[in-house]
């Protein structure tokens, strides 16, 4: 069937009725009395056209479910299941116009166009603003066209529900890696596997064209038939019978006017019909030889940004953006032809507990730390097993080491000093000697109260370990006396 074929080169739904449209071809309907009928296409019919699996070949039952409700009439709401969830496929049932794999991947297509990236046909006029894919990029969420935001940083923000309907933001993705990942695929565009893929879009046309040439021509005999038709019933009527043989002529004339129009259509559109040509062998290489010199160009101290956006839309019809998780944003570049390339995207995250994972990657860490794994291993091994740290691409040591004491897994490393220190008391254990906080201790120092010089070696406060000490500061403790002065061992 030619709407079956022809999607495969169109894509679309829209594409295919604009190229019946503009060809004139016609599509069979049933009318009410069960006689079959041509008629203009619309987007309903082909839709319903290729969403029928009898096409396939396929008897199918249970592809709606009963929602529980009705409308005014009495009518039981029903909706569509997933493809999936049908409840009894029967294949070669009936002689089928395509094969069923090729059924399912144009519900595939279908599915996927179901966002209808087109509602905002236009791109805008290139701005020399710092996101390069201002204009041509989308929302993989919903469907709109996102956006670009400066404040702080640069950003694809998707805004459309909340400046319509009063919502949240759809998405708010940082612009910086997602431009970079998508010059990269530019400039890796220009390459053999580009040209083999131009070839195979090339070859796809060109099935295309034929397909949809087929259809014109089997229109065209039909009219022929049909004003064939027409003129044996105009002479086969009684010329006594004016009324009868006056509608039979109009309705041949009618039949003849259609059949030149289709004639002349046809011969048009097989006379301005241009097979796609195939490269020269200097071409080939010419094409290859821009590949390595994108990078240099795109990097010349003239190129400004509205440039090469230019340049990126030379090739780059539109970029869909969804962000499948917090730690990863799924790019969709559609080249201008047809093609389509998917990349993906790892951006910043600036916690622990906001990566996807995170409550398996810490439960995991546990596990490996308690196993006495230092924190470098711990760290190598969950990079291998595809966790990561936040702001970077890897686990860090230092995330595992910080992890671990929060989580009081402690190591028994050696210190660069000893806790206790002979003839000496630190801070802390001057502060249980005599049952204060370090705090007390610490701002009497800092207020000039205890005099005392901090020991360079130990990097600390050390207080002589006598009697005298714990004396004096009692005394202090109690308000007996308002100074000590540790470096001359005197007091008042």
């Amino acid at each position: 069937m030619g709407v079956c074929q022809s999607l495969g080169g169109l894509v679309s739904v829209g594409k295919l009725l604009r190229s019946f449209r503009h060809r004139g071809l016609a599509v069979p309907r049933l009318d009410r009395f069960g006689e079959v009928v041509w008629r203009t296409p619309t987007d309903s019919i082909i839709s319903r056209i290729l969403k029928n699996p009898a096409y396939a070949g396929a008897f199918v039952y249970g592809r709606t479910r009963s929602c529980g409700a009705t409308y005014a009439n009495g009518k039981t709401i029903t909706t569509r299941r997933p493809m999936e969830e049908w409840k009894v496929i029967v294949k070669d049932r009936y002689p089928a116009y395509i094969g069923w794999a090729d059924f399912e991947r144009i519900q595939a297509m279908l599915r996927d166009n179901h966002a209808e990236y087109v509602r905002n046909r236009t791109r805008g006029v290139p701005r020399d603003g710092a996101a390069l894919l201002q204009g041509i990029v989308w929302c993989g969420r919903c469907g709109h066209k996102m956006a670009v935001e400066y404040k702080n940083a640069n950003r694809y923000v998707c805004n459309f529900l909340q400046r319509s309907q009063g919502g949240p933001l759809c998405q708010h993705l940082p612009a910086d890696p997602i431009d970079a990942q998508v010059v990269a695929a530019f400039f890796a565009t220009v390459s053999q596997e580009e040209l083999e893929a131009w070839q195979r879009a090339q070859d796809t046309r060109r099935q295309t064209e034929d397909a949809l040439d087929r259809a014109e021509a089997q229109q065209v005999e039909r009219l022929r038939y049909q004003a064939l038709l027409a003129e044996r019933q105009f002479n086969r009527v009684d010329p006594d019978n004016r009324l009868v043989a006056s509608e039979l002529e109009h309705r041949w004339e009618a039949a003849l006017r259609e059949l030149r129009e289709a004639e002349e259509a046809l011969t048009l559109h097989r006379a301005s019909r241009t097979q796609p040509d195939a490269l020269t062998s200097e071409e080939r290489d010419n094409f290859l030889a821009l590949g390595s010199q994108l990078p240099a160009i795109w990097h010349q101290a003239g190129m400004d940004r509205s440039q090469k956006k230019a340049l990126l839309r030379c090739l780059i019809e539109k970029v869909i953006l969804h962000r499948t998780s917090p730690e990863r944003i799924d790019i969709r570049i559609v080249w201008r032809g047809g093609e389509v390339s998917e990349a993906q995207v790892e951006p910043k995250v600036y916690a622990l507990h906001a990566l996807s994972r995170a409550a398996d990657m810490q439960a995991r860490m546990l596990e490996l730390a308690r196993q006495g794994l230092t924190d470098a291993e711990v760290a190598n091994v969950l990079t291998s097993e595809g966790y990561r740290s936040p702001r970077c691409h890897h686990v860090l040591a230092r995330t595992v080491q910080v992890f671990r004491q929060r989580h009081r897994v402690l190591r028994g490393a050696s210190r660069t000093h000893p806790r206790h220190i002979p003839g000496w008391l630190t801070m802390s254990e001057l502060a249980r000697r005599l049952q204060v906080s370090r705090g007390w201790i610490e701002h009497h120092v800092r207020n000039g109260t205890i005099v005392i010089v901090r020991d360079v070696a130990a990097k600390r406060y050390l207080f002589p370990d006598t009697k005298k000490t714990i004396d004096v500061l009692k005394k202090l403790r109690l308000g007996k006396i308002d100074h000590i002065n540790f470096v001359t061992s005197t007091s008042k």
